[in-house]
């Protein structure tokens, strides 16, 4: 996580300091190496938000183009990647997900928190073997896990250009393995949900 609790204020981590998890109000301790980002981290690993993953750059870039308020939300027990002053809430995903897993984050922040959804996904990692065409694309070796999510949330995969490419699914199949595709500026995007590029 970027965002922990010091004498009730959000911070970022810092060298040798430790800090409160916002979500479990447990010790959490800074990571601040040469190589990692610098982050917080909960003792022996331990994690308290089912919904999170490791915290990678290409989360910490995403984050950072967001006001400060904006990242790392809490919303109960979890806490949204970015969510906009809209209420639109923006989940990064770098790494495999369960199926179980996709839809039990849909099913909370759309079902439970009322809230409108998209994923983005790395596409240098979950998607690295993606192609996109004039009009269509093709995902080969598809991740399985994502038809379990649900064909109304949006589906955007970052391959790091200056483009966002919102997936439109083969509607026969009913799965994102294959289809049309629409292609957005990455910047306009960002400024549209209120952060800056």
């Amino acid at each position: 996580m970027i965002w922990a609790n010091k004498n009730n204020q959000r911070i970022k981590a810092i060298p040798k300091k430790r800090a409160i998890c916002p979500l479990c109000n447990e010790d959490v301790i800074s990571k601040c190496g040469e190589i990692k980002i610098w982050h917080w981290s909960h003792k022996a690993d331990f994690e308290c938000d089912t919904f999170s993953e490791p915290e990678t750059e290409w989360h910490f870039n995403w984050k950072k183009k967001f006001p400060n308020e904006n990242q790392e939300v809490r919303m109960e027990n979890h806490s949204a990647d970015i969510r906009s002053n809209q209420g639109l809430i923006i989940e990064l995903q770098n790494s495999p997900i369960s199926p179980e897993k996709i839809r039990e984050r849909e099913k909370f922040y759309v079902y439970y928190q009322q809230q409108s959804m998209i994923w983005i996904l790395n596409g240098k990692t979950i998607a690295k073997n993606i192609k996109f065409y004039i009009q269509r694309y093709k995902w080969k070796w598809y991740p399985p896990s994502w038809n379990s999510s649900s064909l109304v949330i949006p589906i955007y995969i970052d391959i790091g250009d200056i483009f966002l490419y919102e997936l439109n699914p083969n509607p026969d199949e009913l799965s994102f393995k294959n289809g049309t595709f629409k292609k957005i500026s990455k910047d306009a995007f960002i400024i549209y949900h209120g952060g800056k590029p």
